[in-house]
């Protein structure tokens, strides 16, 4: 009697797992249950039975979730976290949706169709041809013309009429020139003339005969052609009682043989005064190679050479008339 009561006195201090598994394990310690109400062992393996959903879906993705049923352990694949891979690839893909791109060049135009246009400094509707921009439609001080030769001045700019004011108004490469409206009469140290369709100017600022050339080509002239008879007494007339002007004859390629630079005919009549031409040379390296009409009084080295045709040194500085047809 006494053996049997001790045995049943050992089998109460034995403890059985509920689900009747087998005894729990012990701890290293051989403590009792945490205040959280888990052991603190090593995790039961899959032989162990269940584990613990909440502690083994947070770190599976939701597509995993649903193809195993591992987020409930009814097995039912809805109940998985909101957690997905769906959320995190949307955020990296390119937004399609997007508005057309607008001008990020222009100041301050976005979401607009971008057209190219030019700077108009000066608001004359005419932009400057080197400086190009996209920019929405109607973009103040840009236009889509790009004539201007000056967008510094509003009287600059193709189909404005010639002034004399310094600048090129008509941009044609010119300024200050011949025209019929505007400036008629001088400009530039010229007096402008027009008898039978040609257009005349009588410069009275000294220059020497390749540098007069070039400012009548610029104007879109050369210097004048004499054809004597009416012409050359219009010449006489405009030209008055002040030395010599240059014409537009030169024997500078073949010595000898004078050519008009306006259409290469050669000079000819009977224009030329005493001994002229005559190939002066008042230096060794100087040749007489250009020509001269005289005023109508005569002048200093060509006494009573009235209104006479002669030859000079091409690098002096004279007066000059230039010769042309009317713009």
């Amino acid at each position: 009697m006494r053996r049997v009561g001790v045995l049943v006195v050992a089998l109460a201090g034995c403890t059985f797992d509920a689900s009747g598994l087998g005894e729990t394990p012990e701890t290293s310690g051989g403590a009792g249950p945490t205040s959280s109400g888990t052991t603190t062992g090593p995790a039961p393996t899959s032989e162990d039975g269940p584990t613990d959903t909440s502690e083994t879906t947070l770190g599976v993705s939701g597509s995993e979730s649903m193809s195993e049923g591992t987020g409930d352990p009814s097995g039912d694949p809805t109940s998985m976290p909101a957690t997905t891979t769906t959320a995190t690839t949307s955020t990296t893909e390119p937004d399609t949706t997007t508005e057309p791109v607008s001008s990020t060049t222009g100041p301050g135009t976005t979401g607009c169709p971008l057209v190219m246009a030019y700077k108009d400094f000066d608001n004359d509707n005419y932009g400057d041809p080197n400086m190009p921009m996209l920019v929405c439609e109607g973009e103040q001080g840009w236009v889509p013309d790009n004539t201007d030769c000056n967008d510094m001045s509003a009287n600059a700019h193709p189909g404005i009429e010639e002034m004399c004011d310094g600048i090129d108004n008509d941009c044609d490469g010119s300024f200050d020139e011949f025209e019929p409206e505007h400036n008629n009469n001088e400009c530039k140290k010229c007096r402008f003339r027009v008898r039978e369709d040609r257009l005349y100017y009588f410069c009275t600022e000294g220059k020497n005969w390749l540098d007069a050339e070039a400012f009548c080509v610029a104007d879109g002239l050369h210097l004048a052609k004499d054809d004597g008879g009416a012409e050359h007494d219009f010449f006489l007339q405009e030209m008055g009682n002040t030395n010599q002007w240059w014409l537009g004859g030169n024997d500078r390629e073949t010595e000898g043989t004078f050519k008009w630079v306006s259409d290469g005919t050669a000079v000819a009549g009977d224009g030329w005064g005493n001994n002229e031409p005559n190939n002066q040379e008042w230096l060794l390296w100087e040749n007489a190679d250009c020509m001269l009409v005289l005023d109508s009084d005569g002048v200093f080295g060509y006494p009573g050479e009235k209104g006479k045709w002669a030859d000079h040194m091409c690098d002096h500085s004279f007066k000059f008339i230039c010769e042309g047809p009317l713009p």
